[in-house]
């Protein structure tokens, strides 16, 4: 058997077994079934374009349902059911839903107190826990309030689900058809509303799929036509659709992975077609990832740019274009390298670490201004070069201190890039990166100006922005004055990125300021 042939099948074939791992959902032994029966398909089809409003924006059903289910168990699908499934189960059974052990629990001591990731609102009123939970908050009250307080959201979304369907339009907050229930006086568009949900309720508790299925119908132009009465004007629903169906950022990821590995391949194979395909599969997962940046925008209203989440996996889109860039120009293919595996691992904690909301929420009123858009597109493409910066350190100091440098007879050491060339690619990537992220303090100071009434105030985020800054800074002093170069220049860009990630992650949860809500 030819040995390349051998390998490059293996890395293809654990590929294509890595994307069936992330896409498996993973089994839980205390799963509980919510799925609706497959005669109510036509009915979910009919409730997935329902306009409702959710945290203040109107979405569809299909979205709404995600985020609220997302928010009670950190996942969109509950066993074989579909989120818009489960979220109308445990309507029709608010027992059951009071019982399920759906909240999740990611605190490792509140996890010990209570045996499982996973409790039920019921568990959680049960005060056989209290003594417990006291001498938890008691060692640490500020801090430990957090996630209790998380919890107890999850338990009211709960105890409260009918509550969240706030289907009832309105000019700024509509009205689930629950805070109706004993008005006097009802619009004849409201009351039809009424009337279809409650039908769609009774269908459900009767398991009645065929009026379930008129009743969705029904419901969706009742809502549809009361819009129109009460002169609101529904946004594009058809892009919010696609836009949680589609799951740009997910198949971006896996043509992420997909790219890494064709790479990879290229190297070891010492094959150009295998670094032309993982260029092509990068440039594909960048545009799927452009996508979904594109969509959001256009659903939000703005620069997708608010929340830890949007400047995130707008950092990991701008590193993968400034790759595709760099490696156009310089026929590298490590930049390409360094974005694919990167990018794939940042995606993934993007959607998986609890850190991260991915809902699509309201500005609050210090970011409605123009200039956080540029202080954060400015940052966040600054990150990104420093992000490749990064890996072309860590290769370095890898060949250089752990395979023998250029003249190390090893596999990978042969196969690497020289040190001089990792050296100038560092450098490059900190060149592109250090005004970028110059030009976002700058922008930066404008915005505080306006929100908070001073340029500067020595908040934590400010001081680390600026300890990043100067570590950068004494980087290319160094290089261009000294003239250094090599490891130790390498282990100055790497201590630059380790402060890149203290400033972004750590500072948010180790040293609260007027960033903590970005």
């Amino acid at each position: 058997m030819n040995p390349t042939r051998f390998t490059l099948r293996q890395l293809l074939s654990l590929a294509i077994l890595s994307v069936l791992f992330l896409g498996a959902k993973p089994a839980h032994a205390s799963e509980t079934d919510f799925s609706l029966g497959p005669e109510w398909r036509e009915a979910l089809s009919e409730l997935r374009a329902l306009p409702i409003q959710d945290t203040g924006f109107v979405r569809t059903g299909h979205t709404f349902s995600e985020n609220v289910l997302s928010a009670i168990t950190g996942r969109t699908t509950v066993g074989d059911a579909s989120a818009l499934e489960t979220i109308l189960h445990l309507v029709r059974d608010p027992h059951r839903a009071h019982h399920a052990p759906l909240i999740r629990i990611s605190h490792p001591e509140l996890i010990e107190i209570y045996g499982s990731t996973r409790i039920s609102a019921h568990t959680w009123r049960d005060m056989s826990h209290r003594d417990a939970l006291l001498r938890f908050l008691h060692a640490a009250e500020e801090t430990r309030m957090r996630p209790l307080n998380s919890i107890e959201y999850r338990a009211q979304l709960i105890e409260n689900l009918e509550g969240e369907f706030a289907i009832i339009p309105r000019n700024s907050e509509w009205l689930p058809p629950i805070a109706l229930r004993d008005a006097a006086d009802i619009a004849p568009a409201d009351q039809r509303i009424i009337d279809q949900w409650n039908s769609l309720r009774r269908a459900l508790v009767q398991n009645d799929a065929e009026a379930g299925t008129t009743a969705s119908r029904e419901l969706v132009k009742a809502v549809r036509a009361a819009a129109e009465v009460h002169n609101v004007e529904l946004p594009r629903l058809g892009l919010d659709l696609f836009y949680h169906s589609h799951k740009p950022y997910r198949n971006a990821a896996a043509f992420y992975l997909f790219a890494s590995f064709f790479f990879a391949a290229g190297f070891f194979l010492a094959k150009q077609w295998l670094n032309w395909a993982g260029m092509a599969l990068l440039f594909i997962g960048f545009v799927e990832h452009s996508i979904g940046i594109g969509l959001r925008w256009a659903l939000s209203g703005r620069a997708p740019v608010a929340s830890m989440f949007e400047s995130f996996i707008f950092a990991v889109g701008g590193m993968v274009l400034i790759a595709l860039i760099l490696d156009w120009l310089r026929y590298t293919r490590l930049a390409g390298l360094g974005a694919a595996i990167l990018g794939f691992i940042f995606m993934v904690i993007a959607h998986k670490a609890p850190i991260f909301d991915s809902q699509i929420r309201p500005l609050v009123p210090a970011l409605q201004s123009s200039w956080l858009t540029y202080h954060v597109i400015s940052y966040m493409l600054g990150y990104s070069a420093m992000a490749l910066s990064f890996f072309a350190a860590a290769l370095y100091l890898l060949k250089d201190m752990a395979l023998g440098g250029d003249k190390g007879t090893s596999l990978l050491a042969r196969r690497l890039p020289s040190l001089r060339t990792l050296d100038v690619f560092n450098y490059r990537a900190i060149a592109i990166g250090f005004p970028l992220i110059t030009i976002g303090i700058v922008a930066g100071g404008v915005w505080a100006a306006t929100a908070w009434g001073r340029p500067w105030g020595f908040d934590p985020k400010e001081t680390w922005s600026l300890i990043t800054w100067l570590v950068y800074a004494i980087y290319l002093h160094v290089r261009y004055m000294a003239g250094w170069s090599g490891r130790s220049v390498a282990v100055i860009a790497i201590i630059g990125f380790l402060c890149v990630l203290f400033t972004y992650f750590g500072v948010n949860y180790l040293l609260p300021g007027l960033h903590s809500y970005v």
